[in-house]
């Protein structure tokens, strides 16, 4: 167990997990066009819109050196293991229940019992799509890049003990991931219970991260909002 933490939780495996997924996300984008891109797909892609048209072309090298590198380095530390590809599925799924029913109970059946549900997508595919970019951009910038952001601010230039920089870190990341999902071509109208659930997954998700890597994360994610379009919790 401690090996599968180990392995689980390393940036390398993180990426060579979740690519199946970006590539997905990709291909459906091409497919049903640039008009459902999600808001922190464009965040990270805004540094390759500098080299025009080739941008696409730069970014999807730059993916194939990191496959290349993040191979590499597992190969070399760790060995490949499908298991721990499948046992790290297994928490991202677990994890999205909990989100989608535990939360969910939480939030619409005690906090805010008048509170109705609705479907963000009325077409499956594209909702599918969507979810998994959600689940890979998301994360990168919110969690990945964000909190570790924030973290390294309090922690080493403001000083602060790391267990608060930590504690203040999440709450910060959790409080502007659910502000985002109000702004943009893509927002969502805004409701006491909406952004609630959503603070309170930002707050799960982060943990999740800090605790246990990007890769499981992104999964929990996705995992979390494939299932609000093929059977909707609360959202």
């Amino acid at each position: 167990m401690k090996s599968y933490y180990h392995r689980s939780k390393s940036l390398a495996n993180s990426f060579l997990f979740i690519l199946p997924l970006l590539v997905l996300y990709e291909v459906g984008i091409a497919v049903q066009g640039p008009g459902i891109k999600n808001t922190a797909d464009v965040v990270i892609k805004v540094p390759f819109a500098l080299f025009g048209r080739n941008g696409s072309l730069i970014f999807n090298l730059f993916v194939i050196v990191f496959l290349l590198v993040s191979t590499f380095y597992v190969e070399k530390k760790y060995q490949f293991s499908s298991l721990t590809f499948i046992l790290m599925f297994v928490e991202g799924a677990v994890c999205a229940l909990f989100i989608g029913y535990g939360l969910g109970y939480v939030v619409y059946k005690v906090l805010f019992p008048l509170a109705l549900a609705k479907p963000f997508f009325t077409n499956i595919w594209t909702g599918i799509i969507f979810s998994v970019g959600a689940g890979v951009y998301e994360e990168i910038v919110f969690r990945l890049l964000l909190i570790t952001a924030l973290y390294f601010i309090f922690a080493n230039l403001f000083k602060i003990r790391k267990p608060i920089s930590a504690i203040v870190s999440v709450l910060i990341g959790a409080l502007i991931f659910a502000t985002v999902h109000y702004t943009g071509t893509l927002k969502d109208s805004f409701t006491y219970a909406s952004f609630t659930f959503r603070l309170l997954s930002g707050l799960v998700l982060s943990v999740i991260f800090m605790f246990r890597g990007l890769g499981v994360v992104v999964y929990t994610h996705a995992i979390y909002d494939v299932l609000t379009v093929l059977k909707p919790f609360h959202v």
